[in-house]
């Protein structure tokens, strides 16, 4: 049997001796080495520094591995002559964006190579999946063996820095005249984050003013405080466009909650595409992020309402690998949308500080993301949530304290990509809704890049030159390099409560926030003002017109921050690295830009979403199995295997003399057992009832004890409180379709009576660590679906 079949078998054995002659042999028989002839080493599609990390073993065999195999544009220079004359008002290609078969046409692989790519991953026994449309990136699934004899090289598994993960030993080999620029998915040790800060909290207000008598708000905001605050024209509400969201994973909820939101506020109900892209050979990622997307698809569907659709292209994982071809997918979507949002990030290359660190998407990524700006399109992207640091640290500091690891994210930090960094909004209390005050928020993402080389539009703005190319190799006087933020909106503070209010897995009027927040609201304030252009390709990529706005039109189309820092870059007058160029003035962009305040192509929305009342029966119904035990991105327990706090569904009712509020909920299989192995498991239901939240709570220890409470929900510096104002009576029954019943006098409900409407009742199960006032982590949550008209059903 050849060498290259038997290596990376044998090469096992002798893992711990000799690993470099291990590649060597792999080298030898790979397809790598004898496809076309000769092959050329990828030097920096490694995880550097590897040797500070711990070997634990060999990646097994049988294991699949998805690798995505991206291609060098033979035709950059004209390509990036191109998109710079599409930009330049005398040249006769300005405005001419390209659709997707156009632009490979002219500037995308050749045929002939990228098939000759596919058929050598085959030949080496791999699957290859093509993303429809795309010539540059190609997946291709094997198991370990066969990835290892494709690219020459051995798959160990490693831990460091409380995580595992798996890292090829050495540079992959491949065929020399294929122009492979990279390889992603020999290593799994970049994982994309969400920035997101969050926590379930109560609207809360601020001291009356002496003379205007009105209160300021302070805590959440509703996303019609934010039309207003932001002068967004009544007249025009995205009508025309089309917008996409950028994540990963499981999505289940994600349109329920929409709806609640949209039904809440009187919205359209936007329609909803999911396209998937990569891996499929292990279940789709449930991390917890689908608080993100149920974040990320309210805040750019309430910013702009009266769009046609928003599509959510997303990877089945959080792997670069995946993220890589969903935005693939994006830009070769002959019908996809102008703008999307990204709220997640990876740190950039910083050259070697050290550190354990791989050079992740940047490279391949910055050429998908310049054939959006070829084709017109733009992608918003959240700076972070650590400050001007990046963050490298397994422990989630989002929102609470900065990194001090001096680098930013992709795809923000990218020139192709509108970074959109985040401010603390108070508004003025009146009726419409105006700003108090709106300063840089202390966590905010900005500052400068080290090696991603600034965009033509930041020319005379960007302070510092690159001191490593888009490697991370040092450079001596490199160009002008990438600052951050190029705009602001508002992201709120976890320790205020500021924030939008959403519907998402914590319950209805959560606390959405973070700058993850503030790029799908420019996501969708970007889409009110594409909708006012008359012509059908749009505005093309946003920064060259944010900037050109911000430096000639004497800062009327920007709300300049100038209070605030985020450790340690001030927000000033002018552009800064908190804020940019500061928040949108909505209407005066779109009349500075267009010249009108209407959309072009008046297009129907979408039928108004209402808010269902039931008088009997469930208020709301939830998926069996899809109770999650995850804490800062670790899974503790997996997905469906605490059915004990896996909601199936929930109701309310009066008893029959009307004075007892019955609230339960239904479970898969209710049991005392606590998947911590010690505390309590929770279960509580809330409601809002004349603008108050109010809920019911029963607690099960591990003896089976039974406790229940009532009270209202409320926010106490950091921490969600259920403030339990009123030991009640609670009673379980046990088993499959156990249920948690809580019976509370209604007095305990300052005026509720039989007639009265629960507004938004939801539920959510926790397991409580350590004693009572312990810190909740979530398992479940479930509805809002109906409001509940109480008394038409007694019990």
């Amino acid at each position: 049997m050849p060498v290259g079949h038997r290596g990376p078998r044998s090469c096992r054995a002798l893992l711990a001796l000799a690993a470099v002659g291990c590649a060597a042999l792999l080298g030898a028989g790979s397809p790598a080495a004898h496809a076309g002839g000769t092959s050329t080493t990828l030097t920096n599609d490694v995880v550097h520094n590897l040797s500070l990390a711990t070997l634990t073993g060999a990646v097994p065999a049988s294991q699949p591995v998805t690798v995505g195999v991206f291609l060098s544009n033979p035709n950059q220079a004209a390509e990036d002559a191109y998109a710079r004359q599409l930009y330049d008002p005398s040249s006769p290609n300005y405005g001419n964006y390209l659709d997707p078969d156009t632009f490979n046409t002219q500037f995308g692989v050749p045929a002939a190579t990228f098939q000759a790519t596919q058929a050598w991953l085959q030949g080496a026994g791999l699957t290859v999946t093509p993303i429809d449309g795309a010539t540059n990136y190609v997946l291709a699934t094997g198991t370990a063996a066969q990835v290892e004899a494709a690219f020459g090289t051995p798959l160990n598994t490693y831990r460091a820095n409380g995580r595992s993960f798996y890292a090829n030993t050495t540079a992959p080999r491949v065929p020399a005249s294929l122009g492979v620029s990279d390889v992603l998915g020999l290593n799994n040790y970049n994982k994309l984050l969400t920035p997101r800060v969050q926590q379930v909290g109560p609207w809360t207000t601020g001291t009356q003013d002496a003379t205007s008598g009105n209160v300021p708000k302070t805590g959440l905001l509703s996303i019609q405080d934010l039309w207003s605050i932001y002068d967004a024209p009544s007249t025009n509400k995205g009508n025309g466009q089309s917008m996409a969201i950028f994540g990963w994973g499981v999505t289940d909820p994600v349109v329920p909650d929409l709806r609640s939101f949209e039904a809440e506020w009187g919205l359209p109900g936007v329609p909803i595409t999911v396209k998937r892209y990569g891996d499929t050979s292990t279940p789709d990622t449930n991390d917890g992020s689908t608080v993100e997307w149920e974040l990320d698809t309210q805040a750019s569907t309430g910013m702009a309402p009266n769009v046609m659709s928003e599509t959510l292209y997303f990877g089945h994982h959080n792997s670069d690998t995946d993220a890589l071809a969903s935005l693939a997918g994006w830009v070769n979507d002959r019908k996809g949308p102008l703008q999307g949002s990204a709220s997640y990030g990876e740190c950039e290359n910083v050259g070697n500080a050290g550190a354990i660190f791989t050079d992740g998407m940047e490279v391949p990524g910055d050429k998908i993301l310049e054939q959006a700006v070829v084709e017109g399109r733009t992608l918003f992207a959240s700076t972070g949530d650590t400050g001007s640091s990046c963050p490298i640290l397994p422990e989630n500091t989002n929102g609470v304290a900065n990194q001090g690891y001096p680098g930013l994210e992709w795809p923000s930090v990218s020139p192709w990509a509108v970074a959109v960094g985040g401010t603390d909004l108070t508004g003025d209390g009146n009726t419409p809704e105006h700003r108090l005050a709106e300063t840089a928020w202390e966590f905010t993402g900005g500052g400068n890049s080290t090696s991603e080389p600034a965009g033509s539009y930041q020319n005379g703005v960007a302070p510092t030159n690159c001191a490593f190319d888009a490697a991370g190799n040092p450079t001596l006087l490199g160009p002008p390099c990438r600052s951050t933020p190029d705009v602001a909106a508002i992201s709120g503070d976890v320790v205020t409560g500021n924030g939008l209010a959403i519907n998402d897995d914590n319950g209805p009027d959560s606390q959405g926030a973070g700058t993850s927040l503030s790029s799908p609201l420019w996501l969708g304030v970007w889409a009110r003002i594409q909708a006012a252009s008359p012509g059908n390709k749009g505005l093309g990529f946003a920064n060259y017109k944010i900037y050109k706005l911000a430096q000639s039109s004497g800062g009327r189309d920007f709300y300049d921050v100038t209070v605030g820092d985020n450790q340690p870059y001030p927000a000033t007058p002018g552009y800064d690295n908190t804020t940019g160029w500061g928040t949108p003035e909505i209407s005066q962009i779109m009349l500075d830009l267009t010249g009108r305040l209407t959309p072009a192509h008046n297009a129907t929305p979408a039928a108004l979403v209402t808010s269902p009342s039931t008088t009997c029966g469930s208020l709301f119904t939830d998926p069996a199995a899809d109770d999650n035990f995850t804490v800062e991105g670790e899974s503790l327990a997996a997905p469906g295997t605490t059915p004990q706090l896996d909601i199936l569904s929930g109701r309310a009712s009066l008893s029959p003399d009307g004075q007892t509020l019955k609230t339960v909920i239904t479970v898969s299989n209710l049991s005392s057992v606590i998947p911590t192995g010690g505390g309590e498991n929770d279960y509580q239901l809330v409601f809002t009832y004349q603008g108050t939240q109010y809920f019911t709570q029963l607690a099960v220890e591990q003896t089976g004890t039974v406790l229940a409470w009532d009270g209202q929900l409320v926010k106490v510096s950091l921490e969600n409180k259920y403030l339990q104002e009123h030991l009640v009576s609670g009673t379980i029954t046990p088993g499959p379709n156990g249920t948690v019943e809580v019976d509370a006098p209604i007095s305990d409900f300052a005026g509720l009576a039989a007639g009265s409407t629960l507004l938004r009742p939801a539920a959510a199960t926790y397991v409580r660590e350590g004693v009572n006032q312990g810190p909740l982590e979530p398992i479940d949550a479930a509805g809002p679906t109906y409001d509940d008209v109480l008394g038409a059903c007694t019990s």
